[in-house]
């Protein structure tokens, strides 16, 4: 069980390095204004070192592969692993944004079907926590739901002001969920 410990805190891990790789492409590319442009536009072609955040998320996609992995096997009901399967498939789709920057092709398609697929992760994880009587479930269950419903009425009635804004409102809210998922199953395995 220490080395599922272990695998947990690479989910805050995720979180500290992604943030890392967000601020230090910002500090490279002044040009960034956080109320016009997205993210992603660190990783395209016009950007000062496009790779530093490509790759940055490539590496962030991996770690949260590993972190799902781990939920997976920590998960005794079959609503946890199958929401932690959808975690780990999300870390793929973010390590695709890498593969498939601003400018391609599939580069929209990857980017907001991470963001989907993290939210119903979180949403069935949450549901099988629940089920298994573990903290904080369902305060995942209802922050991963109302996350895009908020998303489209904040558009609605205000508009984003920018990709870049919606953005650190998704990752916020991604952020939340794995610090409480985290704390959930380190004091599960405390328990045992």
């Amino acid at each position: 069980m220490c080395y599922l410990k272990k695998f947990l805190w690479v989910g805050i891990f995720a979180i500290i390095f992604a943030w890392f790789v967000v601020g230090l492409c910002w500090a490279l590319n002044p040009w960034f204004a956080f109320t016009e442009d997205a993210f992603s536009d660190f990783g395209g072609v016009e950007a000062c070192c496009p790779e530093l955040y490509n790759y940055g998320l490539i590496i962030t996609g991996v770690l949260i592969v590993l972190y799902g992995s781990a939920i997976c096997l920590i998960g005794e009901d079959k609503l946890e692993v199958v929401g932690a399967s959808y975690l780990s498939l999300a870390g793929v789709f973010l390590a695709l944004i890498g593969i498939f920057p601003s400018g391609t092709k599939p580069h929209t398609f990857v980017s907001s079907w991470f963001f989907l697929q993290i939210y119903i992760a979180f949403i069935v994880l949450s549901a099988g926590m629940m089920r298994r009587k573990l903290i904080y479930g369902l305060e995942v269950l209802i922050i991963s739901s109302l996350a895009v419903p908020v998303a489209i009425l904040a558009e609605i009635l205000w508009g984003w002001p920018s990709a870049a804004v919606l953005e650190a409102y998704g990752i916020i809210i991604i952020d939340i969920c794995v610090v409480l998922i985290t704390m959930a199953y380190l004091k599960l395995i405390e328990r045992r």
